[in-house]
């Protein structure tokens, strides 16, 4: 199936088993990838293929026999790999075709949704210290630059990319945590 000057077609030690499936995959490399152009349409498809395929006999390398032929193995593992990929396409496919049918609701959002965003963001910001709420309130909500900012309070353009990183991420916590607690006592309800 696989054609090199020299071929090793049985295999005693499970290292020589390794060494002997780790030569053929480096060998036939370009056959192996042919295999798999000529039935894939995209090369990048192909690509994936042959990495699976180089992937399972790697880990498999053990299960290979004393008394099989390395080809007639690695021959197997590539036409399995083949199916498992069309397999995945086919499921892939279906899935999206179901996605596809679904019925949605495509709002774009509206003024008044990014106008409540806001207030909801501008309702939390009492909760973070107040050099947090401060800074978010000015760079975020007022879309003051960095530059003004820093030379109004008198920092430097890092210090107050480093304070609106962390009021970003105590924001995100106040909010995780508000959501936690509203699940919370939905459930109990």
């Amino acid at each position: 199936m696989f054609t090199t000057s020299h071929q090793q077609p049985y295999m005693t030690a499970p290292r020589d088993r390794g060494n002997a499936i780790d030569r053929r995959l480096v060998e036939c490399r370009q056959e192996f990838f042919g295999f798999f152009r000529r039935r894939l349409a995209r090369p990048e498809d192909a690509e994936d293929a042959l990495q699976d395929f180089s992937l399972k006999a790697l880990r498999a390398a053990n299960s290979l026999e004393e008394s099989q032929k390395v080809d007639a193995w690695l021959g197997r593992i590539l036409r399995n790999t083949l199916t498992d990929h069309y397999r995945r396409r086919a499921a892939r496919q279906k899935g999206e075709t179901a996605f596809a049918r679904e019925p949605r609701s495509e709002v774009a959002p509206g003024p008044e949704d990014e106008l409540s965003a806001c207030g909801y963001i501008r309702d939390l910001l009492p909760a973070l210290k107040p050099e947090y709420g401060e800074i978010i309130r000015r760079v975020d909500l007022e879309e003051t630059s960095r530059q003004r900012v820093a030379a109004e309070l008198g920092l430097t353009s890092n210090n107050v990319g480093v304070r609106l990183h962390r009021a970003r991420r105590a924001l995100r916590h106040e909010i995780e945590h508000r959501r936690k607690e509203f699940h919370d006592s939905a459930n109990l309800t």
